[in-house]
């Protein structure tokens, strides 16, 4: 099947439930659910209301709530886990990996985690995972990590082995520890495969071994395991203590949320939004940069209005202030587009920022006397005015080099201030190309007045 053919296939099988649903039919829709992967039902759930995902979900055994959590949304889970009663929430919790209970509990209100947390055998895992920053690599590591003692032989290895390996989250490397836990080297799970029974571990070690700490930021822990291109790596703490290890599928879930998060800062919106958002929660999360950015339109209409002479005599003018100002602000878009991807990914140094300011320099000047010779020539051709067609040629080649140099400078400001480079670049920097564009075109216009009326 293609894509497309089973898109429609689910979209169908997603209506079909719904009308199950709506004829109160639940048990029915339990049995279809049931029979797809998690992560699919996961996904038709969420096209269900709160009540009616909550009412099927109370239909199944706790172990597959588990299951399910794992794929449901951020905003999905936090409502259903809300519904729960603690005692219920703490049985669910069992079926759990520490990393998901712990942002499970966090969703919790405040009165509900300690009797959550109370109800567990051994909350232990949990509670250290909270005590972690939100976006760091504890936060996301499996804490169901295979150690093998160091002085153990090959034999010793494979019998810990069958004990441990079904409850593990481990690809390929296995990590040898001393008897303080603290992490020593690691072991490819092919030459531990290959050696004699009777070999000692020490012998199959890579004492070289690539870590990072609990505490890292999980952007920078999904790069380091990106750029040596390795399928996991342990995290340690500050005393080089094992904790858990951060795998490729984790990494690949930190880069989506991250790429998410940039996209929707560029354009101010909330990290946490959704498509399919409740109207309430989509007002709150949007309405406040769309605020900011119609007060500082406001000044845009300030620029223009304080021209109001200047177009009443000279109107083909503002035939082209959309042009200028707008092809500014896309041009000024790739830049931080491309900008912000590159410290995001650690491309772009200190050192690398007069030669990316000097580059986009170069090409706005070049850009923009090809751009500006067409605009320019396009107002000539429709008005025979070569002072005309001068205006708007300069203020196209002002207002993109302009753009070019403003789409690189403000990411690395907002990235020199402490700010995350994408918060609303985009919206800042079409903001500053409008006013440019019509601060050149228009006083351009007004100075050489006598000889475009």
């Amino acid at each position: 099947r293609t894509l497309i053919d089973e898109s429609e296939r689910r979209e169908a099988l997603v209506e079909e439930l719904l009308e199950l649903a709506e004829e109160q039919q639940l048990e029915q829709v339990v049995t279809r659910l049931r029979t797809l992967h998690p992560a699919d039902q996961a996904e038709i759930l969420e096209e269900f209301s709160d009540e009616i995902s909550y009412r099927l979900l109370q239909n199944y055994p706790d172990e597959e709530i588990a299951e399910i959590l794992e794929f449901l949304s951020e905003d999905a889970r936090t409502s259903f886990v809300g519904h729960l009663d603690p005692a219920v929430t703490a049985r669910i919790l069992v079926f759990v990996d520490d990393d998901l209970a712990a942002d499970l509990v966090e969703e919790l209100p405040d009165e509900q985690v300690e009797a959550v947390l109370n109800m567990l055998d051994d909350p232990t895992g949990i509670k250290e995972l909270l005590e972690l920053p939100e976006e760091s690599a504890g936060r996301w590591m499996s804490p169901d990590v295979i150690a093998l003692q160091e002085d153990w032989t090959v034999q010793q290895a494979f019998e810990h082995l069958r004990k441990e390996s079904p409850d593990a989250d481990q690809p390929f490397y296995l990590y040898t520890v001393d008897r303080e836990n603290r992490l020593m080297g690691v072991v490819d799970l092919r030459r531990l495969i290959t050696a004699p029974p009777d070999a000692p571990l020490m012998s199959i070690t890579i004492k070289e071994v690539l870590s990072v700490p609990v505490e890292m930021d999980q952007e920078a822990a999904a790069e380091r395991l990106r750029y040596y291109d390795l399928l996991a790596l342990p995290v340690i703490n500050n005393e080089g203590h094992l904790m858990g290890v951060l795998t490729a599928d984790d990494v690949l879930d930190v880069q989506v949320e991250e790429a998410t998060e940039d996209i929707y800062l560029q354009v101010g919106l909330d990290a946490e939004s959704s498509a399919l958002s409740t109207v309430g929660r989509t007002l709150r999360r949007r309405a406040p940069w769309l605020l900011i950015n119609l007060l500082i339109g406001f000044f845009s209409a300030l620029i223009v209005s304080s021209f109001e002479g200047t177009i009443s005599k000279v109107a083909a003018l503002a035939a082209f202030m959309p042009i200028i100002a707008g092809h500014g602000g896309n041009t000024g878009c790739q830049t931080t587009t491309l900008v912000v991807r590159g410290l995001a990914l650690g491309e772009i140094y200190k050192r690398d920022v007069s030669r990316l300011v000097a580059k986009e320099l170069g090409f706005g000047i070049i850009y923009g006397l090809l751009a500006g010779t067409l605009t320019g020539g396009l107002a000539y051709g429709l008005t025979h005015n070569q002072w005309l067609a001068g205006v708007v040629f300069f203020a196209m080649v002002g207002n993109i080099v302009v753009a070019g140099l403003a789409g690189s400078l403000i990411p690395l400001g907002l990235r020199a201030l402490k700010i995350d480079p994408a918060l609303a670049s985009t919206v800042w920097l079409t903001t500053f190309t409008d006013w440019v564009g019509f601060l050149l075109l228009l006083g351009l216009g007004t100075v050489l007045i006598r000889h475009l009326a």
